[in-house]
């Protein structure tokens, strides 16, 4: 709880959930009983939940999770690095915050009626998520909760750094990827899509690792 200082990004994420979530209560009695929850990377509704358990989940997730960050750190064994990347943490949570108030308006939005393609918005907002933390991942310091956390990069403030520095650039054109493939169709798409994620969760674990044994040997 000592490390917790409010900061206006939080200020931020209370009153755009607040926002939304009031949208979805207005709206409640004119949605439909189940709502798009999941979406696939073509864009496409794969799971449908009742709207009693799909509102209150979104809600919670563009409010609290943003928010329980900011009070997990205080477990971390390396909290002390965070004040490090005080401005790169606040930002981070407010993109994820931002991310899943879109989600819930978009969501009731779609439960409306609206003619839009809630699934091909989302993959778009995620690849602008991604541009987002890529800008600042190489700011993160090594910690056990945020960031790429394999062995190599926990071990070593080294490996972190310039796992990190390769991260940001790797997030940055996954979240490029991933938005354009979001307004195209077909196998472009997917292959778009599918290359983003290799670029940002595979390229720097086996990065992290390579480094790792560079530095050793």
């Amino acid at each position: 709880m000592k490390d917790f200082k409010w900061r206006w990004q939080d200020t931020l994420i209370v009153i755009l959930g607040l926002a939304s979530l009031s949208y979805a209560l207005i709206n409640y009695g004119k949605l439909p009983q189940e709502l798009p929850a999941q979406w696939g990377i073509t864009g496409k509704v794969n799971r449908y939940w009742d709207k009693s358990i799909a509102i209150p989940l979104w809600g919670i997730l563009g409010i609290v999770l943003p928010l329980i960050m900011q009070f997990t750190r205080s477990i971390d064994p390396k909290r002390e690095n965070y004040k490090k990347f005080e401005n790169a943490y606040a930002m981070s949570r407010l993109a994820i915050g931002v991310l899943f108030n879109l989600m819930l308006v978009l969501t009731v939005t779609y439960g409306l009626g609206k003619d839009i393609n809630v699934g091909k918005i989302a993959i778009g907002a995620v690849g602008v998520m991604f541009i987002a933390l890529g800008n600042y991942m190489p700011q993160v310091k090594d910690n056990y909760l945020f960031g790429v956390r394999t062995a190599w990069t926990l071990s070593s403030p080294e490996v972190w750094r310039k796992t990190h520095r390769l991260s940001g650039r790797m997030w940055m054109v996954g979240g490029l990827l991933i938005f354009g493939g979001a307004f195209l169709s077909g196998v472009l798409s997917q292959v778009l899509i599918i290359t983003a994620l290799v670029l940002a969760i595979i390229v720097p674990v086996l990065y992290s690792w390579i480094i790792s044994r560079q530095l050793k040997s």
